[in-house]
């Protein structure tokens, strides 16, 4: 019981000491209003900047960087292929295409190759699909393999591609 005392007493000095009263609260507010009464933080001036210098672009003889690829089509000749009349494959982009299974007659394998509209067709190596004249260069049980003849920066450039059976 004494413990008890000695601890109720202990607790009621130290939570009477937190209390400093009025007095103290306006020593702290007069501190708050007069700390930074004359007190003028230095200010660095703000650096000048140089102007850049000037340099004046002609495009004579050069690429337009703003001018979309495509529109950069090799001048100089049409595309290898453009004489041959196109096939039933050509009028689809090849990755609308798929191949959906192959036929061997003795040591030849044809793919077989269904359109968007569902018809199907049988393709062997050496015909063309696809958009952009893409020529069937081999064929396996599993994938259909093609060159597309693509346009590129210094003319026509022949792009590998494929098709693998669903």
């Amino acid at each position: 019981m004494r413990t008890r005392v000695v601890a109720a007493v202990a607790a009621g000095l130290l939570l009477g000491g937190c209390s400093g009263g009025q007095n103290s609260m306006s020593a702290l507010e007069h501190f708050v209003t007069t700390a930074a009464a004359g007190y003028h933080p230095p200010v660095k001036p703000v650096p000048k900047i140089k102007p850049p210098k000037l340099v004046a672009f002609h495009m004579r003889g050069r690429v337009d960087p703003f001018e979309p690829f495509a529109m950069r089509l090799p001048a100089r000749s049409p595309n290898p292929y453009h004489n041959l009349p196109k096939g039933p494959l050509q009028h689809y982009p090849l990755d609308a295409l798929t191949m959906v299974g192959t036929l061997a007659a003795g040591p030849h394998l044809w793919a077989v190759v269904m359109t968007p509209d569902g018809s199907s067709y049988r393709v062997r190596v050496g015909m063309l699909m696809g958009r952009h004249y893409g020529k069937v260069v081999r064929i396996t049980p599993k994938k259909l393999s093609v060159v597309e003849t693509v346009a590129g920066p210094t003319g026509w450039v022949k792009q590998p591609a494929s098709l693998d059976i669903k």
